[in-house]
């Protein structure tokens, strides 16, 4: 049975799913670096443990630890993740996560998979890949790297070999230069029982999504994260870390929610945002977060 703290929903342990740190970056794709750093001096003022590889492998044990820990996590391995980041997680003493695309390491080549092909024109300086004389360096700093797949798949979508090629290959390729990895991001937070055991027989001993919406016990091959972004200052962060907030929005049914909220508010006038509902006090909009996920490319 998976330890009730991998769930992302208690006080016990907070899984994060960030992606570029960088000013004036993508919507819903990037935060600024000072608005990062905000967010890792607010976690330790708040009491927040920074969790790294040990930690996770005790919570999987279910061990119970004494401190509450968060999880930083970043996906795709955008070349910030070195310039900007990192620095700022030296300086703060917090180990991360970061899940790349070793074809695209291999170039410190632009991201182009088709959800992202209008940001990467729009940023080009951004939208870039790590290079693997960063990752080593990062790597020898603490920093743990896992596969992000080698082509940002939709991996529900392929087929047996397909996938498997996908999941041991990038595997395959990581290991060869860091000599470990055991952990996946899912492509866009996509998977399902089929993808999990594939990601098993590949090797790897963790997993994360970005969301449950199949309502499946979440497991160590499925723990799900809050995605964080240029929104999350004050009062919005604070909630994100709350465990009845990443309960909301890690909800199944928040998406039919905010379909509600939609046709409630009416049809807005193009080009202006959507009004967030009376009661949502920390700025939360009610455009679905799937649909925003999808139209960034996110994850």
């Amino acid at each position: 049975m998976t330890p009730r703290a991998m769930s992302n929903r208690t006080r016990r342990a907070a899984f994060l799913c960030y992606h570029s740190i960088a000013e004036g970056g993508p919507p819903f794709l990037s935060l600024s670096p000072e608005l990062f750093e905000r967010q890792l001096a607010a976690l330790g003022r708040r009491g927040w443990a920074p969790g790294g590889r040990p930690t996770l492998d005790a919570l999987a044990s279910g061990r119970r630890l004494s401190t509450p820990q968060v999880f930083l996590t970043f996906d795709d391995g955008y070349v910030d993740n070195f310039t900007s980041a990192f620095p700022l997680l030296r300086e703060y003493g917090w180990p991360a996560i970061v899940f790349v695309l070793p074809d695209l390491v291999d170039r410190q080549a632009a991201f182009a998979w088709p959800e992202v092909r209008g940001h990467a024109a729009a940023y080009p300086q951004i939208m870039r890949s790590l290079s693997w004389p960063m990752v080593e360096e990062m790597a020898a700093a603490g920093i743990e790297f896992g596969s992000h797949t080698c082509s940002h798949a939709h991996l529900t979508r392929l087929g047996d070999e397909g996938l498997r090629q996908e999941l041991h290959d990038s595997r395959s390729r990581v290991r060869e230069r860091l000599g470990r990895c055991d952990v996946l991001a899912y492509p866009f937070g996509e998977w399902d029982a089929r993808v999990a055991d594939a990601a098993a027989a590949a090797g790897y001993r963790f997993a994360f999504s970005v969301r449950n919406d199949r309502g499946q016990p979440d497991d160590i091959l499925s723990i799900p994260r809050v995605a964080v972004d240029h929104r999350d200052d004050g009062a919005r962060f604070s909630l994100k870390l709350s465990p009845p907030g990443r309960r909301i929005v890690l909800s199944p049914w928040k998406d039919t929610l905010d379909r509600v909220r939609s046709r409630r508010d009416g049809p807005q006038p193009s080009g202006t945002p959507a009004a967030a509902p009376i009661t949502d006090r920390s700025g939360w909009g009610s455009t679905s977060m799937a649909s925003r996920d999808r139209e960034s490319g996110r994850s």
